[in-house]
């Protein structure tokens, strides 16, 4: 995984000429106490429970499977500093679409959870403390309007090892207090991954904000018949990568994995390696489509060379000036073998490092090239 993320960085000068176009899981720990038969829905506003008010608006590669959590305690008491626009244009997901206070019935505060996950079951408006695991075995499982916080440093809020876990609106973010609007957690106050999958099983994540992480989502398996799919969902504010993380938004390192679908993101933070990375090399059946990036080293990674994709369909998205990437937009893309890039534009964004207004909308190549007319290689 970080060895993926270091052959990103160390190939980025293949991609010079764009470039100066640009202006240059815990162990098996788990809690105790809930359970409820399987198929049902566990609500947290169906008895009397406290609850927890609403926090502040939204939100490396790491270490194995087998990791610890880190026991450490955030040392910089949580320091919140701005960062750059990295809002999406209207019709993108942000703020008001994702996440759990966006979530249908959303009751006005989260309750408290305490007890395992269980199989079959739908999991409402909890708050998960800490995060939570899912262990190998646990299937059918949804999770709409929950928020999961955590201070693993080195390691997953959530660890997934079951199949067929879902998470709809739902919310993950550092255990700190910070208020509304754009920002970035330090290195030690946010945590390595949101969602770690650590088994083959299907994953769905829609509508959900993910915040505070050295790499939001890891995946390791996907198949025509248990894909992973990320819809709809707000993926901002990386940590600092305190000289440590190769910050990723949605990473693969190694190839393979097949029929992931990525559709209508909000893919925008500081980070030093990819926002959408399949740094491994060889995918087949890819849909990347209707979403927004912008930022981090390279953009957007599809596989370290691209030569062995197959059937990748990257159409409909749009590159934003928001964030300046490090090297480039784009790395990995290679013509032919069923790939195809159409209907990508470009976005020179309100306040962010281009000014070259006559460029806003055009169609941008994945050689680099902006046209009045589509790419058709």
């Amino acid at each position: 995984m970080l060895q993926a993320g270091v052959a990103v960085m160390a190939a980025a000068a293949l991609y010079v000429a764009i470039a100066l176009y640009l202006g240059g899981g815990p162990a098996d720990g788990k809690t105790e106490g809930q359970t409820a038969p399987a198929g049902s829905t566990v609500d947290s506003t169906a008895g009397p429970s406290a609850s927890i008010p609403p926090s502040g608006a939204a939100s490396t590669t790491g270490p194995p499977a087998s990791a610890s959590p880190s026991a450490a305690a955030p040392t910089n008491g949580g320091a919140v500093k701005p960062k750059a626009p990295a809002e999406a244009p209207t019709g993108f997901p942000n703020a008001s679409t994702a996440g759990y206070r966006n979530a249908p019935g959303f009751p006005g505060s989260l309750t408290p959870f305490h007890g395992t996950i269980q199989s079959g079951q739908t999991y409402k408006f909890y708050d998960f403390a800490g995060g939570t695991d899912i262990p190998a075995g646990v299937t059918n499982v949804t999770f709409i309007g929950c928020r999961f916080t955590s201070n693993a440093v080195d390691d997953a809020t959530v660890p997934v090892y079951g199949d067929n876990i879902t998470f709809s609106y739902s919310s993950f973010e550092p255990n700190v207090t910070a208020g509304t609007g754009s920002r970035v957690v330090a290195y030690r106050s946010g945590y390595q991954y949101a969602i770690d999958q650590r088994k083959a099983g299907k994953l769905t994540v829609d509508h959900s904000d993910l915040w505070g992480w050295g790499n939001a989502i890891q995946f390791g398996w996907s198949t025509q018949a248990k894909p992973v799919v990320v819809r709809d969902s707000w993926f901002h504010d990386a940590r600092d990568d305190g000289g440590i993380d190769h910050t990723d938004a949605i990473l693969e390192s190694y190839g393979g994995p097949s029929y992931m679908v990525f559709d209508h993101n909000t893919i925008v933070a500081v980070g030093n390696t990819n926002g959408l990375a399949l740094q491994g090399d060889g995918y087949s059946n890819v849909t990347v489509t209707g979403n927004y990036f912008s930022g981090f080293g390279n953009t957007v990674c599809v596989g370290l060379s691209g030569r062995n994709n197959k059937n990748v369909i990257f159409t409909g998205n749009t590159f934003g000036t928001d964030l300046k990437p490090e090297w480039a937009p784009l790395y990995g893309w290679t013509d032919g073998n069923g790939n195809l890039w159409r209907q990508n534009k470009w976005r020179v964004a309100p306040g962010g490092y281009s000014t070259k207004t006559a460029d806003n909308g055009k169609y941008w190549w994945a050689d680099g090239t902006l046209s009045t007319v589509d790419y058709a290689r």
